[in-house]
Formats: structure tokens, C-alpha cells, sequence
């Protein structure tokens, strides 16, 4: 276990986060032997923020993933912005964080490519986020029991789990998705990205954080 904690408060809507996921594992990749890694829900869509997305989301979000694109090359899928432009693909956050939380019950040290994959099945293969099948198809795919997964996801506990990200999220003041913060003790933590950045830069200030703390990559 490595001293150091880089934790990722993501939300499974957020296509900022979809986006950057590929820079996030490329990150992992590349400073596995620095940090354990902690994956977050953050809550955005929550409470009575939770309907179609007609209701949801920015009466622009159209633009909006056309500028992601643009600026990231991330590519949403024709039938996901279909049901966009529909209006009706419901937003609710709390269902994927229960998934999350049952996840890494069995399997923390893959939470980050489950949170990928969760939002693969959702911006491009365009499946509704409170569908079963979602949830029992990336089970499998993990080695896990369908099925066992989808009880658990009923479970006062992982409810509770999830909840209980929300409230961390909003303790360590996240504001905005996706956010990487480097933990060094119980209290004392690093805001090394609030919302999408590239590669290069993030490299840069964990390099710098690293230096601060006088550790080197190994």
C-alpha cells in the first residue's frame, strides 16, 4: 500500500468525465507504483434533479458534447445523442453510485475501469441507467455474478455507501466533475484537476506534487 491516495470524484452522467477517463487510466498507468487510487460519486444528479433529461440537463447540452468532442476527441455515440435529442433518457446519479459501491466490495483495485466501462454502456452504447441489464452485463464482464450484483445493489449497505460519497464529495468541497485530488494524510489533500485537463498537464502537477512531498517516481 503506497502512502499516497489519488482520488477521483467523478459522476457516471458527466461527460466531461467520459472524456477524461482516458487520461485518468493513462495517469494510473503511469504512476501505479505512487498511489493508491480511490474512485468517488460525486452525486450530480441527486434529490429532485433526478428526471428525463429534457428536465436535467443544459437546454444546450447538444453543444455541449459537440464542443467535448471538438476539444477531446471523445466520441459520443449516434444513438446515445438520439435519445438526448428525445428528451426522455432519465438522469439519476444515485443508481450507478449503488453500482459503484457494490463494485468495490468485490473488486477496489478496479473501480477506475468499471467506472469507465459504466459510462461506455451509457454515452456509447446508449443503455438507460436504470436498466438491470446494464448492471448485470458488467458484472460478468468483470468476473462477477450477475445476478448476486443486482441483490446487492437493493442492500440498505450499499445505498448507504453511496450516500455516503455524496456527502464526502461535497466535504472535500467538489464543485464540479471531474476532480483529482492527491491525499497525502487524513486531512491534508492536493487539487491537482477540477474539470477535464489533458495529459501533459496533469503530469506536470503530480510531478510537482511529488517533488513538494520530496518523493520521485519510481
Amino acid at each position: 500500500m503506497n502512502t499516497l491516495k489519488l482520488i477521483y470524484v467523478y459522476d457516471a452522467h458527466c461527460s466531461w468525465c467520459f472524456a477524461f477517463s482516458k487520461v485518468i487510466t493513462a495517469i494510473q498507468d503511469k504512476y501505479q507504483n505512487e498511489f493508491d487510487y480511490e474512485v468517488l460519486s460525486g452525486g450530480m444528479i441527486i434529490g429532485d434533479r433526478i428526471g428525463p433529461i429534457k428536465d436535467a440537463a443544459p437546454p444546450n447540452i447538444l453543444e455541449i458534447y459537440q464542443r467535448i468532442e471538438s476539444f477531446t476527441g471523445t466520441a459520443f455515440s449516434a444513438a446515445y445523442l438520439k435519445k438526448v435529442a428525445q428528451g426522455d433518457s432519465l438522469r439519476n446519479s444515485e443508481i450507478p453510485a449503488i453500482a459503484l459501491s457494490v463494485f468495490k466490495s468485490h473488486l477496489p483495485q478496479k473501480a477506475l475501469a468499471y467506472a469507465h466501462a459504466l459510462q461506455q454502456k451509457l454515452f456509447v452504447e446508449a443503455i438507460e441507467i436504470d436498466d438491470d441489464a446494464l448492471y448485470l452485463s458488467l458484472a460478468t464482464d468483470f468476473g462477477l455474478d450477475g445476478e448476486s450484483f443486482l441483490q446487492q445493489m437493493k442492500m440498505d449497505e450499499f445505498v448507504d455507501a453511496a450516500h455516503y460519497e455524496f456527502a464526502l464529495a461535497k466535504q472535500l468541497q467538489v464543485t464540479g466533475y471531474p476532480q483529482l485530488l492527491v491525499q497525502t494524510e487524513d486531512t491534508q489533500f492536493y487539487l491537482i484537476a477540477k474539470g477535464y485537463t489533458d495529459f501533459d498537464n496533469l503530469d506536470e502537477r503530480i510531478q510537482k506534487v511529488l517533488k513538494q512531498l520530496g518523493q520521485a517516481p519510481s
